[in-house]
């Protein structure tokens, strides 16, 4: 459960910082929506699913 949560944190930090970058003069016109929505979705899942990962893992080093 504390891998999920870390990597919620994670997921929330580059969401705000992509926004923040965004925002930017003339950045917003070179992006192409579609691929970094697609690139950005299969990304947050992979960090979550690592964290959860490795929070299982270490759960399971805690108990041996």
């Amino acid at each position: 459960m504390s891998g999920a949560v870390l990597g919620l944190f994670i997921d929330a930090t580059l969401i705000g910082v992509a926004l923040i970058v965004s925002a930017l003069p003339g950045v917003a016109s070179r992006l192409n929506h579609r691929w970094i929505m697609t690139t950005a979705t299969v990304g947050l899942v992979a960090i979550l699913a690592a964290m959860v990962v490795l929070g299982y893992l270490e759960g399971q080093l805690k108990a041996s």
